[in-house]
């Protein structure tokens, strides 16, 4: 029988966003992938991060509580509140009130104090150095944010080590897109793909759409193409509560950060002139998720508009069941995003059954296939019109798209891991030309 393969898994990321009440995408690929090579018989996994000065290795015990804090969090393994979010009396109120406000976020707990014990600093960890290698070369680095590749101190780190490497590349958004990122962005991205080029025995994508746009940018650049994978994404499915959620008045969700590529502009700027129109039968809308960067225009919106104050609400710190239970009870998800790597919400909200209008844009397609709807992200008239024929969940309309939806399949983790987990052995006998 052939030895474990260690896998050096770069958890830099994990350290610095664990406290984080609800993890984003790329959250929720590192910890599938910590815990699938943390069971898996096959692998040694070791958990590593990143300082001013290079590679931190945890022992065995904390990187077992690491795991362990975050499923309980982002899992919601833990027990869950008292209480229900107070969104979802706002919305089984028959009158049209004010929304709620936001509560506090929970208390990080444990995952805090565990975090302070690993990173007392915003650079440094408790654990020992990373100092050697095996030397048999059995060994693969695997970072799957790509979130640090563009500093130098880990790009020296590989280049000197020679470990072989396995990259998980989510997107070129910062690239392709530079105005709905910070201003550092563009050229961080490009100094990550310089690093995975240079260094990857083995590149994962998340669709078909993102191995085309890495693959054009490569050999546009006279770049090193190192092979490429594309692993569509499991879904962790969100278990709803046992009662489904009945409103008096339909309502629709849009879930993900209040970030400009979003578009949550189109959105509330089609909800105001539903309002305008006729307030008492214009449907209510729930953005689920935090304030992100460079949004102000919305952010004003929703702080100053009286109109929306009464159908628009902002929620955060939600459990995975709450999350369920208002994408199900919904009469649509809208995701009306000028750019995706994958559209992540797009499975999650056809998973449990719920119609879908998406941004007509490649990523989303590939995702949603002939279950949604697409329109495209500046067509605001279209987007009212499409948004309408949702509101009576009886009409023709909406009983041929639910019928439509029970023959969606489900794309799983174990599919994914079944050609990602042998890509790590094959990554050793890779060779960077």
């Amino acid at each position: 029988m052939a030895e474990p393969l260690t896998v050096y898994f770069d958890a830099t990321r994990l350290l610095a966003r664990g406290t984080h009440s609800t993890p984003t995408g790329i959250d929720r690929v590192d910890l599938a992938y910590v815990e699938a090579l943390h069971r898996h018989p096959d692998f040694v996994l070791r958990l590593i991060g990143f300082d001013a000065l290079g590679p931190r290795v945890l022992t065995p015990r904390k990187a077992e509580a690491l795991i362990e804090a975050l499923l309980q969090r982002w899992r919601q393994r833990a027990p869950a509140r008292t209480q229900r979010h107070p969104v979802f009396t706002w919305l089984q109120s028959p009158e049209l009130q004010t929304r709620p406000a936001l509560p506090p976020s929970a208390a990080p707990g444990r995952l805090q104090r565990l975090r302070q014990s690993l990173r007392p600093g915003v650079s440094t960890l408790r654990a020992p150095r990373l100092r050697a290698l095996p030397d048999d070369g059995s060994a693969v680095y695997l970072n799957t944010s790509h979130g640090q590749m563009y500093r130098r101190v880990v790009a020296r780190w590989l280049e000197r080590s020679g470990i072989a490497s396995v990259f998980f590349v989510h997107d070129l958004i910062p690239i392709e897109y530079p105005e709905y990122n910070r201003p550092r962005e563009a050229a961080r991205h490009a100094a990550r793909l310089q690093t995975i080029s240079r260094q990857a025995r083995q590149v994962l994508v998340n669709s078909q759409a993102t191995a085309t746009a890495l693959h054009r940018y490569w050999e546009s650049r006279g770049a090193r193409l190192p092979p490429i994978h594309a692993l569509p994404l499991g879904v962790d499915v969100p278990q709803p509560g046992t009662q489904p959620l009945h409103t008096p008045r339909p309502y629709f969700v849009m879930l993900g950060t209040l970030e400009p590529r979003k578009n949550h502009l189109l959105i509330l700027q089609c909800w105001r002139r539903l309002i305008e129109q006729d307030p008492e039968r214009a449907p209510r809308l729930v953005l689920i998720g935090r304030r992100g960067w460079e949004n102000q225009a919305v952010f004003q919106l929703l702080d100053r508009a009286e109109t929306l104050k009464r159908h628009v609400v902002e929620c955060r710190d939600l459990s995975d069941t709450e999350v369920a239970d208002l994408i199900r009870g919904a009469r649509a998800l809208l995701m009306p995003s000028h750019a995706e790597g994958y559209g992540l919400p797009v499975v999650e909200a056809l998973s449990l059954g719920t119609p879908v209008l998406a941004s007509d844009i490649a990523a989303h397609r590939e995702v949603g296939g002939d279950y949604a709807q697409y329109l495209d992200a500046l067509d605001g008239p279209g987007w009212m019109q499409a948004i309408a024929t949702l509101l009576n969940r009886d009409s023709p309309h909406c009983r041929q798209w639910q019928d439509r939806l029970q023959n969606y399949r489900v794309p799983d983790w174990a599919m994914h891991f079944s050609s990602a987990l042998p890509l790590l052995h094959s990554a050793l006998s890779g060779e960077l030309a």
